[in-house]
């Protein structure tokens, strides 16, 4: 199959998929949105399973690229803290990374897969990517952190508490990023501040 013709059945599939649920989800639907023959479709996906679960890999990566990107603050610790945080937030709050959520939610009974995909590819990923940044600021001594590993586990806990459940059971609850982000900045900082902290 044509990468085009790949990308086009991953697009279909991925509206569909999004919209209609994994069981909810037909081959039939996803050929037609996607404008290609059943046996085009199978020719590459041998079956819907092998189809969803690329998709959510793809949708995993391509999500987590927002955490990838150089923090563009670079002055202090909070401030790098703060940008990373609102981040995190930014990623809950974005309806596709809930929808997808949701659909990996429901998937999980009858693939199981689903849910190591899509916790190698998003949280797991998150905290290697976290740490990583964690390390550097001890490093400097910006920051005091002997596990960085349990460390972002929980930065990125702090980050998301409070607005991740309200996201995925789609409760109306206006969020301040800002003000969440310094919350969980400030608790962050009281338990693993350097003496450059501030």
């Amino acid at each position: 199959m044509r990468e085009s013709k790949v990308a086009d059945v991953l697009k279909g599939a991925r509206e569909v998929f999004l919209k209609c649920g994994f069981e909810g989800a037909s081959v039939d639907a996803i050929a037609e949105e996607a404008k290609v023959s059943k046996a085009t479709l199978y020719a590459h996906f041998p079956s819907k399973d092998k189809l969803f679960l690329s998709v959510l890999q793809s949708e995993c990566d391509s999500l987590s690229e927002e955490i990838c990107r150089p923090l563009t603050s670079q002055n202090d610790a909070r401030s790098m803290l703060e940008e990373l945080s609102r981040r995190m937030i930014g990623l809950v709050m974005d309806d596709d990374y809930m929808r997808l959520l949701r659909v990996c939610i429901g998937a999980v009974s009858v693939l199981p897969e689903a849910g190591e995909i899509y916790m190698n590819a998003g949280p797991r990923r998150a905290i290697r990517i976290v740490a990583q940044i964690l390390r550097n600021l001890h490093e400097t001594k910006s920051l005091d952190v002997k596990n960085v590993q349990n460390a972002s586990a929980q930065f990125i806990h702090l980050s998301v508490s409070g607005v991740i459940m309200p996201q995925l059971l789609a409760v109306d609850q206006p969020i301040d990023m800002s003000e969440h982000s310094r919350r969980a900045v400030d608790a962050f900082l009281g338990a693993y501040g350097g003496r450059d902290a501030s």
